[in-house]
């Protein structure tokens, strides 16, 4: 063995050995499976540096190690070394262009989360759900969500060629254009038999106040059901589902939030900032993550709305950089919970009303007519407002 291999294992058992000597304390700390663990890792380190084919580059090694550990859990955990947490840091430069899509990772692959509306990854036909093999010809597989996302990333007007998985299908290949985005405005607009529509786009700053306003117009001009339209809206922050989920609630429970070493935390709504009480109805699909899902999931448990279409995509993630010698982990330190104390990261949000027969292929921006997602939910309107007279 190579005096670098001896190294790494003298390290290691030396961390082994002060591990034992401060017995219980530790014991107590990290429990006996933890203890059990390590010295199984070290058991196999041992071995592959003595009995490898071939010389083991223990750097490479140990990094691997790292990166298999955040990446069992879950799909937005990550090790990135010190170039890849660097850029992490930085975030986009400002003459950066995207294609508009969330990734996660998902059986070994980066997932798909949503398309963002009008983006070049939707006008290219990248659908929620999609695995992604290959991006400019690098393997997904030993890429973390961090990692996919900066990879997308170029200068405008410049190609990224994706390869993309689906299940019954051969792999897709398309070439997808980078663009600077724009933020998405809210719209809407009145249905027949006194139904409004507010379809959002993504969760910027200024989106609350945007439905907000336009939930209030419709009220003005007799809008007595309102359509709520969340489908593909994942971009944007957690908190302002929160936000918007309180338009429509007298009080109560919006969301919760869980982790293993903090006490859990109840959201509840401030009735000072609802603004409709009549019926409504959520619509979802798989794209629909994030913001959308807490409100979805808030709205569906105080029992203000029937949720229609598709279960959601289950990401609602708080997370927290760690600096590292080496680089840094992205680790998912606490999640949202529905109101009744239901998962919504790693699970999604199933629908009361669920609506199974359009593709995603089929999806396009707004709820035009023969939208079957739409029908149904002014369907269930209509028989909620029966039920109340």
């Amino acid at each position: 063995m190579s005096p670098r291999g001896r190294l790494a294992i003298a390290l290691v058992s030396t961390l082994l050995v002060a591990y034992v000597a401060l017995g219980s304390v530790l014991g107590r700390v990290l429990g006996d499976t933890t203890y059990g663990q390590l010295a199984l890792f070290n058991e196999v380190l041992r071995i592959v540096l003595e009995a490898y084919v071939e010389p083991v580059n223990v750097d490479r090694a140990m990094t691997g190690a790292r990166v298999g550990l955040t990446d069992a859990l879950d799909g937005d955990s990550a090790y990135l070394d010190a170039e890849e947490f660097r850029a992490y840091q930085a975030g986009g430069q400002e003459t950066d262009a995207e294609i508009g899509v969330i990734l996660s990772r998902r059986v070994s692959f980066l997932m798909v989360v949503s398309a963002r509306a009008g983006s070049p990854a939707q006008k290219a036909g990248v659908r929620p759900g999609d695995l992604i093999k290959t991006i400019d010809g690098k393997h997904s597989r030993p890429l973390s969500a961090v990692a996919g996302q900066r990879l997308l990333r170029g200068a405008p007007g410049s190609v990224v060629k994706l390869s993309l998985l689906r299940v019954g299908s051969d792999p897709v290949n398309v070439d997808v254009v980078r663009e600077r985005l724009t933020p998405i405005a809210t719209t809407g607009r009145m249905l027949d038999a006194g139904a409004a529509y507010v379809k959002v786009g993504e969760f910027t700053s200024k989106v609350t106040d945007e439905v907000r306003a336009d939930v209030e117009g419709f009220k003005r001009a007799g809008a007595r059901q309102l359509v709520l339209d969340l489908r593909g809206a994942g971009h944007g922050e957690l908190s302002e589902g929160v936000k918007m989920a309180e338009l429509f609630m007298k009080g109560g429970v919006v969301a919760k939030v869980a982790g293993a070493k903090a006490e859990e935390q109840v959201l509840n709504a401030d009735p000072a900032r609802a603004i409709w009480d009549r019926p409504m109805v959520v619509l979802t699909d798989h794209g629909t993550s994030g913001a959308g899902e807490i409100i979805a999931a808030a709205l569906l448990d105080a029992g203000r709305a029937s949720v229609v279409g598709k279960a959601t995509f289950g990401r609602a993630p708080i997370q927290r950089a760690v600096v590292l010698p080496d680089g840094g982990m992205v680790l998912t330190v606490a999640r949202y919970l529905s109101p009744k104390g239901t998962a919504i990261h790693g699970k999604g949000v199933t629908p009361s009303v669920p609506v199974e027969d359009r593709t995603d292929e089929d999806a396009v921006e707004g709820a035009p007519a023969g939208d079957p997602i739409l029908d149904k939910a002014l369907e269930v309107l209509r028989g909620e407002v029966k039920k109340a007279a």
